[in-house]
Parts: C-alpha cells; structure tokens; sequence
C-alpha cells in the first residue's frame, strides 16, 4: 500500500483563496471510517450547522487507531464495530490552522447499536446524527457537496478539507 491516497493542500481546496505559505505545521492524527450496516447501508454523520455530510471519525487520543475508530463510531453512529481492513491514509496541509492531518480510513461492519448516547456534549449540542445511505446515494452526496464547495457554497474551513478528503476514501473503497 503506498503511504498516502493523496495529499491534499490549501490551494488544492481554495484555489482563489490564497493564505500566507507557512513553514511550521503541527501534526494532528485523525481516524475515519465506511461502516455497512446489514442493509448495506453506510453510516453517515450530519448536523443542522453545516448541512454536510461525512464520514465518522475524529482526532486520536491514543497510537492505538483501531481502537480510536471503535471509540469514533460508538459515539457519532451508536454503534459497536468490527473493523474488516484499512483503506487508506491521506495528509492534508491545512494553511490557515498550521495543522497537518494524516487521517487513516478503516472499512467495517455494524455489530450491535450501543444502549447509551455516546456523544460528546458538543456533539449533543451541536445535533450530530447518523444517516444510513445505499452506494448509489452515497455516490451523488458526496458529488454534489464537492460541487457546492467548487461553487463556493461550503463556508466551514475544515468541513471542506473534510468533504474533499471524506470522498476521496470513499471512491477508494468503491473501486
């Protein structure tokens, strides 16, 4: 498996909006992950804040990712995971923040729906939800979205980075 899927850039996401080149980044590790349910559905995650839809996942508080995506998916999808492979990784250099994410894909099964609301108190707040798609409609989401954000229609920064990244894995999964 080569190291990266991609690596994305600023320029590669805003192309007419140029930030100052910086030198000195700082690293932060993410996890992301295509769950099928047994109607061969994949899990979504949106919220009425930015109408987006992506991939569960987030940053890492261990080394330990497998154990990160689970820690991902009980509290974005209520739902425990098998993981089945990784798909993938990519880098981002993300100008505006000095961060750069090398986030890791892992492909998996839905086992068994959690009892309690995982969700962080932002999440909560924020109206976090998961939505269950078919291949087909999964496809034309993450199409249009990335058609809104070439139109300029995606206004959150990191939402962004994360629609474009989000799609990338998704195509690598589908091959």
């Amino acid at each position: 498996m080569k190291k990266y899927i991609k690596i994305l850039k600023h320029e590669d996401i805003f192309p007419n909006n140029k930030i100052k080149k910086l030198k000195k980044f700082t690293n932060r590790q993410t996890v992301k992950a295509i769950i099928l349910n047994k109607k061969d559905e994949v899990a979504l995650v949106t919220n009425p804040i930015h109408k987006q839809y992506l991939l569960p996942g987030g940053g890492v508080e261990s080394k330990n990712l497998k154990k990160e995506i689970r820690r991902e998916c009980l509290e974005e999808i209520n739902q425990e995971v098998e993981i089945v492979r990784i798909i993938g990784k990519t880098k981002e250099y993300r100008d505006r923040d000095a961060k750069t994410y090398t986030t890791t894909c892992f492909f998996g099964q839905a086992i068994k729906k959690s009892k309690k609301d995982m969700r962080t108190e932002n999440e909560r707040k924020n109206g976090l939800r998961v939505v269950w798609v078919g291949k087909e409609k999964l496809k034309k989401i993450f199409s249009n979205q990335n058609k809104n954000l070439k139109n300029g229609k995606i206004n959150f920064y990191n939402i962004a980075f994360n629609t474009v990244r989000d799609e990338i894995f998704i195509n690598e999964w589908l091959k």
